[in-house]
C-alpha cells in the first residue's frame, strides 16, 4: 500500500520485527536520509523488539497501537493516525510507521533527523560587533535561536505546512503583549490561502503575501540575524521563519526599517548616529549621482565649477559616445562584474573583480574609449551602494537609478526633479499591513522620527521609563 503510492522508491525502507510475548507481527517504514538512524533504534525498534509483557490478553487490538504509543515507544512524539493519507505526509516529513498485523489504523513515531548546516556568522550581514549566528536551513534551529533571545512566556510560534506537493513548514513568531492581534490573522489568513506546490525559499512567500507585489520596493523585511528577528518582535512586529531557508522574513516593514542595522545598537549613540546619517547619504548618492553627472553637464555646465568643468571635458576629449551612453556602459559592465563575481567560486569571484575594475577600467581610460570621470562616479555610486543593509532595497535602487539617467538626458535637473516626485508619490501610497511605508517620515511622528535619526542612548530612555 505504502509502497504503491511512493512508486516502488529506492529509499523506502521496511524493517520486520515481532511485539510481546505473543510475537505479534509488525512492520516499521521510513524513508532513508530522513530519519536518525540512532534515534530510531533507542526509541522504537529497540523497546518494540524487546517488549517482554502481554501485549494482546490485556487489550483488544483496537487499543494496542495506542498501549505502544504512550507506554513502550520511547520517541517524544507518537500518535495512532487512522488512515494512509494521515500518515503519508509525516512519512515524507521523517516519521517512521508502525504497522501490527489485525490493528486498525497505524502508529506514528517521530524519528525525524537529518544532516543540517552548522550555526554560522550570516554572510550576507556581517558585523563589527555583535553576535555571529546566522540563520540556518533547519526551521526548528531557527526557531531555537530565537528563543535563546527572547526567554519570555509570551513568545507564540504557530506552524503551518504550504505547498500541495513539498509541504513546506511554516513558523509565526511573535509576542503575544505587543503584536496586534489584528496583524497576527491577517498574516495567516494570507499564508493560509497560498495555492502553490511547492515553497523552497522565503522568497516564494516574500512575493505572494507582499502588498502591492508590483512594486520594485520590498514591502516584507529579510535577514539572516536571529539578534535581528528577536528586535523585530520586540518592536510588536511579526517574524515568519521558513523550512529549508536561512532569510527570515519580518512585517510590517518600512523604507526606515530597511536602511537601520541591529549592529547600530550595539555601538556607542554618536558613532550609531554618524554611521545611520552617512548610510542615507550613500542611499541617496546611489540614486541621484550618475543622474546628476549626466544631468548636469548635458544641460547644466554653468552649475560646474570652471576648473572642475574644464577638467571633466579635457578628461571626456576623444571619447566616441555621448555622456549618457557612456554612463550607461560603465553602469551595465559593473552590474555585469558584480553577477559574475557572485557567481563565480570565492576564490575567482575577488580576482574577476579586480580584473574588471583596474585592468579593463584602464585600458578603456587609455584607448580613449571611456573617460575617467565616467569611471569615479560609477565607482562612487557602487561603493554607495553597499552602505544600503537590505539587499532588497540596494536591487531596486540598482534598478530606478538607470531610469532616473534616462530622465536626467532628457530634461536636465527638471528630469531629476521629476523622477523624485514620482518615486515619493509612489513610496506615499505603498502601505505594508496597513503601516505606512514612509512612517515616522510620514505621516510625522516626532518621537519615532527622532530615534530614526539619531540613537537615542539607553540611558536616556531608562530616565524615561522612571
Amino acid at each position: 500500500m505504502f509502497s504503491r503510492r511512493l512508486g516502488q522508491s529506492a529509499d523506502f525502507t521496511a524493517r520486520e520485527c515481532c511485539i510481546g510475548s505473543e510475537r505479534l507481527p509488525a512492520v516499521l517504514l521510513w524513508i532513508d536520509g530522513l530519519v536518525d538512524k540512532k534515534l530510531l533504534n533507542r526509541t522504537a525498534i529497540g523497546p518494540l523488539i524487546s517488549m517482554q509483557g502481554p501485549l494482546l490478553s490485556e487489550r483488544s487490538l483496537e487499543d494496542c497501537l495506542d498501549h505502544l504509543c504512550k507506554s513502550v515507544i520511547t520517541s517524544s512524539e507518537a500518535k495512532v493516525v487512522p488512515s494512509i493519507e494521515e500518515a503519508l505526509p509525516l512519512l515524507v516529513n521523517g516519521w517512521t510507521i508502525l504497522l501490527a498485523e489485525g490493528c486498525p489504523g497505524m502508529a506514528a513515531i517521530n524519528t525525524e533527523g537529518f544532516d543540517k548546516r552548522g550555526i554560522e556568522e550570516a554572510s550576507s550581514s556581517t558585523v563589527v560587533r555583535g553576535p555571529r549566528d546566522g540563520f540556518v536551513e533547519a526551521l526548528e534551529v531557527n526557531i531555537s535561536l530565537v528563543r535563546r533571545r527572547i526567554r519570555s512566556d509570551a513568545v507564540r510560534v504557530d506552524k503551518l505546512s504550504i505547498g500541495s506537493i513539498s509541504h513546506t513548514g511554516v513558523a509565526l513568531l511573535y509576542i503575544q503583549d505587543r503584536a496586534k492581534p489584528e496583524l497576527v490573522q491577517e498574516i495567516m489568513n494570507r499564508l493560509s490561502k497560498l495555492k502553490i506546490d511547492g515553497v523552497l525559499e522565503s522568497q516564494y512567500i516574500e512575493e505572494l503575501i507582499k502588498d502591492s507585489p508590483r512594486s520594485f520596493f520590498p514591502t516584507v523585511y529579510s535577514t539572516e540575524r536571529p539578534d535581528d528577528i528577536a528586535g523585530v518582535l520586540l518592536e510588536g512586529r511579526i517574524a515568519i521563519l521558513v523550512d529549508g531557508s536561512p532569510f527570515a522574513l519580518a512585517l510590517p516593514c518600512t523604507l526606515a526599517h530597511l536602511l537601520k542595522t541591529t549592529e547600530d545598537l550595539y555601538m556607542a549613540y554618536p558613532l550609531a548616529t554618524f554611521v545611520r546619517w552617512l548610510r542615507y547619504v550613500g542611499f541617496l548618492v546611489n540614486l541621484l549621482l550618475p543622474s546628476i553627472y549626466v544631468g548636469t553637464l548635458t544641460f547644466h555646465p554653468e552649475m560646474v565649477p570652471p576648473q572642475l568643468l574644464s577638467s571633466i571635458l579635457t578628461a571626456r576629449d576623444g571619447v566616441p559616445f555621448p555622456l549618457l551612453l557612456e554612463t550607461l556602459i560603465m553602469e551595465l559592465t559593473f552590474e555585469v562584474l558584480r553577477e559574475a563575481s557572485v557567481r563565480m567560486p570565492r576564490s575567482i569571484g575577488s580576482a574577476i573583480s579586480i580584473v574588471g575594475a583596474l585592468v579593463i577600467g584602464e585600458s578603456a581610460v587609455q584607448a580613449g574609449i571611456i573617460s575617467s570621470p565616467a569611471i569615479i562616479v560609477v565607482a562612487g555610486t557602487a561603493i554607495a551602494s553597499f552602505t544600503i543593509p537590505s539587499i532588497s532595497l540596494s536591487g531596486t535602487i540598482r534598478i530606478l537609478r538607470f531610469g532616473m539617467m534616462l530622465l536626467a538626458s532628457m530634461s536636465g535637473l527638471y528630469g531629476i526633479m521629476i523622477g523624485c516626485f514620482l518615486v515619493g508619490i509612489h513610496l506615499a501610497s505603498l502601505k505594508s499591513l496597513g503601516m505606512p511605508y514612509l512612517a515616522p517620515f510620514a505621516p510625522y511622528r516626532k518621537t519615532e522620527f527622532m530615534k530614526l535619526v539619531f540613537r537615542v542612548p539607553w540611558f536616556t530612555l531608562n530616565r524615561n521609563r522612571k
